[in-house]
């Protein structure tokens, strides 16, 4: 499996026999890259459904697709967290969030390999909630999708990561390929 960022939020993962596309920031990109599955992680993005070959997600319920497993979780305010399998690793998809989750909400996400996160609660970057959850989730590594720079800069001081470097992606061939701990990854914006 293979994760990329597109602009500001937008992120292809890119798996041996399906790929997704999370919160695609133009309808232009969902031609563009060739992902069968589409997510939108704020309900106002898009409609959920089949176009053609494509089946958008926008939502909470469980899915299933081509071996893509989608969990959606229902959060306060109309938003939805995603679990995602891919390849067998799995994503937790953080949008923007209006308040901390509840615990029942922390608890239905249950495990996850690799978080993506705007990392903004309210209006504020939060890395020490969100590295509590990781922490709860078994997390292996977080991506944060932060297009401001100053927020970023403020996450990654907060992460003690402030010389990190970005990367054009993150790939990943097995279980065994991610880290025993816990590591904060930037990714570049394609």
């Amino acid at each position: 499996m293979e994760i990329k960022l597109f602009g500001e939020k937008t992120i292809f993962l890119k798996g041996k026999k399906e790929n997704v596309l999370i919160n695609p920031s133009n309808k232009g990109l969902e031609g563009k890259i060739n992902a069968r599955v589409i997510i939108y992680s704020d309900e106002d993005l898009g409609q959920p459904g089949v176009e053609g070959e494509k089946v958008i997600i926008n939502g909470q319920g469980e899915y299933e697709i081509g071996g893509v497993e989608v969990n959606g979780i229902g959060i306060e305010k109309g938003g939805t967290i995603y679990v995602v399998t891919v390849d067998g690793f799995r994503l937790v998809v953080i949008g923007d969030l209006s308040e901390e989750l509840s615990e029942k909400k922390i608890d239905k996400v249950d495990e996850a390999d690799i978080m993506l996160t705007t990392a903004k609660i309210g209006d504020k970057v939060n890395f020490k909630l969100l590295r509590d959850w990781a922490k709860k989730w078994g997390v292996n590594y977080m991506i944060p999708l932060l297009a401001d720079a100053e927020a970023m800069k403020h996450f990654l001081d907060e992460a003690d990561e402030e010389g990190l470097t970005e990367n054009e992606s993150l790939k990943l061939d097995k279980i065994d390929d991610l880290p025993d701990g816990f590591e904060v990854k930037l990714l570049k914006k394609n």
